[in-house]
């Protein structure tokens, strides 16, 4: 029985291989007009340069923006921010936060070393009004 099997497996894979087996070529590696081939033999110079759309890959750098306070509705944010502008001596940007559901107020412009905006915090700190003034940090 299994001498049969052998010889069944070996008839079929001798039948099977000449369907397997690649197609001719001439010796320039170009097919003969009979055979099928599932590639395109293409010479270098006929083909034409596809140039892809490069991305937007600018690197965003962090910025730094000392905020000094945040409040319920803007007329407060812009109150304090007037005077704010005017003790500190520094341009305020108020934006509204949907995650905190408040409006901030923050210095502008902001800063591009992590140094310089601590130093900024640290001295407006030293004002009672502006003691809990903090770091955000965003990418441009």
């Amino acid at each position: 029985m299994k001498i049969l099997a052998g010889l069944v497996f070996s008839f079929a894979v001798i039948l099977l291989l000449p369907s397997c087996a690649s197609k001719e070529v001439t010796k320039d590696n170009i097919p003969k007009k009979d055979s099928v081939y599932v590639f395109d033999l293409v010479s270098p110079d006929t083909v034409k340069k596809q140039v892809l759309p490069v991305e937007n890959t600018t690197i965003q750098t962090p910025h730094y923006i000392v905020q000094i306070g945040a409040f319920s509705t803007r007329d407060k944010a812009e109150s304090f921010s007037g005077i704010a502008k005017i003790k500190l001596n520094y341009d305020m940007t108020i934006k509204y936060n949907d995650v905190k559901e408040l409006y901030v107020v923050q210095l502008s412009p902001p800063f591009t070393s992590r140094s310089e905006a601590e130093k900024v915090k640290n001295d407006i700190r030293q004002y009672k009004e502006y003691n809990d003034a903090f770091i955000v940090t965003v990418d441009k």
